[in-house]
């Protein structure tokens, strides 16, 4: 019972922080507030966390941590699964797949998997809104949202990087791969959770029309990697 009851405590208060960063901006809340907010008492707040940092860090870590694992889900329902099954190969510097039928899987997957990336970054647009925010400034935690390159290191210790090379040992995290996902695939999610509410009400577009433009221009950028049944990985070569 008193475990369920700390779980709860330390819950209410990342839940109170996030909605005073959202709001206040991380800078200008103190823990005082945090305190008053969340009705509990301030030494209570430094009994779960170091400090203002230590909360900023855990709601990191917990985006993190729940992004991670809608990776994995995409990398061995639409990976490694045609790995296996002998429909796809990984190159150094392309994926290729065995026909059409595979291909047309694999986008399938990416897109679904885009769209519970969609889902993710709205359920959570708060908690985007204050990284977006700092990541603007030059504090402690404006390299925040650089913890997502985390995912495309290539050793043991990034769990998509160690799944798809036990299945393949050709797999690599590209430059090309790594500035996409972070600039094509990770800051639009972003930008697009934290001006979602005001971009919906200054066009007066429903959500599922505003959902289906977002999904449109990402099919139609990611489709710019596909050649026949092959997905580059790296520019193409100049041929002379």
């Amino acid at each position: 019972m008193e475990q369920k009851e700390n779980i709860q405590t330390k819950e209410k208060i990342l839940r109170t922080s996030v909605e005073l960063f959202s709001s206040k901006g991380f800078d200008s809340t103190s823990v005082d507030e945090i305190a008053r907010k969340a009705g509990v008492n301030k030494a209570l707040i430094y009994y779960y966390f170091k400090s203002k940092e230590d909360i900023l860090d855990q709601i990191v870590h917990s985006l993190l941590g729940r992004a991670t694992s809608l990776a994995m889900d995409f990398v061995h329902q639409g990976i490694v699964h045609l790995i296996k099954e002998n429909r796809l190969d990984i190159e150094p510097d392309k994926l290729r797949f065995k026909d059409a039928q595979a291909i047309k899987q694999f986008i399938k997957n990416s897109n679904l998997y885009y769209q519970r990336l969609l889902d993710f970054v709205l359920e959570y647009k708060s908690l985007f809104r204050i990284l977006m925010l700092e990541s603007l400034k030059h504090g402690k935690h404006h390299k925040s949202l650089f913890h997502v390159l985390d995912l495309t290191k290539d050793d043991e210790t990034n769990p998509i990087f160690k799944t798809i090379s036990e299945a393949d040992p050709d797999f690599s995290y590209s430059e090309e791969m790594v500035l996409f996902r972070f600039f094509f695939t990770t800051v639009p999610l972003i930008t697009y959770a934290a001006y979602y509410d005001d971009y919906k009400e200054i066009t007066g577009l429903s959500d599922s029309r505003l959902r289906q433009l977002f999904l449109w221009a990402f099919q139609t950028t990611f489709s710019s990697f596909i050649s026949g049944n092959e997905i580059w990985l790296k520019q193409k070569k100049a041929t002379s």
